[in-house]
């Protein structure tokens, strides 16, 4: 197959908004990164949004709000380029996470009736379908990105929730080492009126609480082995004792010994630790993380370049996930494929 553009959207357990992102893929290699295009949230949406976690069976009006959010950033981006877009990547907002039940608000159809564009979809539910946990599915655009590289690497994703993705050639591992930025936004958001703590600045004030922080690293999860995979509120219990700058302190804390334990458990020792999402701005976080993790340049993007990349995975009918990502029996080809009605396959 010849490469084809094709374009990435993903909105976070964050909350803030909505990454597009463009590449040149024929979902095996990465031929050229087009552009891309960051709209954040209003805070009425944002509270919208924030009701829908936790709920198996989100509210259609702000579903149907929601998929026009995603279709408003297409346009915008299609207008910015003169690049020949064939398909989408969408992959939804979170609301619930509990396998094999996987929630991604969002209506394919919809999103492609609205741009004119194939859109795929409900890239999880055939991987839980299949005995996996349905996330993370980011690991084989990361092995991708990666396999000039011929020692082990860590690549770290910290959004809503943190994952991680090892590779050394051979082997490909991953999933959810814990939490990300989520709580530590939710507290911000409560205690501060803040939606992040920018630059860490509020952890580093703080003071971590080891006994508070030893208490919250026994739970069952932190131990289970990879892959393995977290709703964003799997935790949410851990808030009613995080208070203040103490809190925002600890929880950081959390996320750092939560990500370094799941290093720990890995096959080698990695020989670079390279960290993407939000949580690469949190400078107090990343100080936790060592001087072996370094941020990945130019990975503002790498999500939402990741669901292109799947996308295009989907329409070869070539595996998104694998039994050490997800847990699934056998790898999965996951993803709905849909067109718009006046669609021509001839474009």
């Amino acid at each position: 197959m010849e490469p084809i553009w094709a374009l990435g959207l993903m909105s976070g357990t964050s909350l803030d908004g909505i990454d597009a992102a463009l590449i040149l893929t024929d979902g095996e290699q990465i031929y050229e990164f087009g552009e891309s295009l960051y709209v954040p949230y209003d805070a009425d949406f944002q509270t919208q949004l924030r009701s829908q976690l936790g709920q198996q069976f989100p509210d259609p009006q702000i579903a149907r709000q929601s998929t026009q959010h995603h279709g408003e950033v297409v346009k915008q981006l299609l207008s910015q380029t003169n690049k020949p877009v064939k398909l989408i990547g969408y992959h939804g907002q979170s609301t619930f996470h509990a396998p094999p039940i996987t929630v991604q608000m969002g209506d394919g159809e919809m999103l492609a009736r609205t741009v004119g564009v194939p859109v795929v979809y409900d890239f999880r539910t055939a991987d839980c379908a299949a005995g996996g946990q349905g996330a993370p599915l980011v690991p084989i655009y990361h092995q991708v990105l990666f396999r000039h590289k011929n020692h082990p690497l860590v690549v770290v994703n910290i959004g809503g929730v943190a994952n991680l993705t090892y590779s050394d050639g051979e082997v490909l591992i991953a999933g959810d080492t814990g939490p990300g930025n989520a709580l530590i936004n939710d507290v911000m958001l409560r205690d501060f009126g803040q939606e992040f703590d920018k630059n860490g600045q509020t952890a580093r004030v703080g003071r971590i609480n080891p006994n508070l922080l030893q208490q919250w690293l026994q739970d069952p999860y932190f131990s289970k082995p990879f892959p393995k995979s977290l709703d964003r509120d799997h935790f949410s219990k851990f808030l009613r004792e995080a208070q203040g700058t103490e809190g925002v302190a600890t929880l950081t804390a959390l996320t750092v010994h939560s990500i370094l334990m799941g290093i720990d458990v890995l096959p080698k020792s990695p020989q670079e630790i390279l960290v993407c999402g939000g949580g690469v701005k949190n400078k107090t976080l990343m100080a936790l993380l060592g001087k072996k993790a370094a941020p990945l340049p130019d990975s503002e993007m790498i999500e939402a370049q990741a669901f292109a990349f799947l996308a295009v995975r989907v329409l070869r009918g070539l595996p998104t996930s694998f039994p050490t990502t997800t847990g699934c029996r056998v790898p999965v080809c996951g993803g709905r494929l849909v067109y718009p009605e006046s669609f021509s396959t001839q474009r």
